[in-house]
């Protein structure tokens, strides 16, 4: 590890600074996975609870959701 390179620069500053992009990388990819498999799901799921609450609303019009009782200052 202490192994000179280039000038001051050693094998073991060379494979820290090399650790940052490989997790930049990964981080990378598990953000585009993420984008293209699952948020479509949750997209499909966030709406049709949504329509499940909006009919909620419909069918009992003065009926506070569950989720809204209380409110925040």
């Amino acid at each position: 590890m202490n192994q000179r390179l280039i000038g001051h620069l050693t094998l073991g500053l060379l494979l820290g600074l090399a650790q940052f992009a490989v997790m930049g990388v990964t981080a990378g990819l598990y953000v585009r996975h993420m984008r293209k498999n699952f948020d479509p799901i949750a997209r499909r799921l966030r709406a049709q609870l949504d329509d499940d609450r909006a009919a909620e609303q419909r069918r009992a019009p003065g009926r506070v959701p569950a989720g809204r009782r209380f409110r925040t200052w």
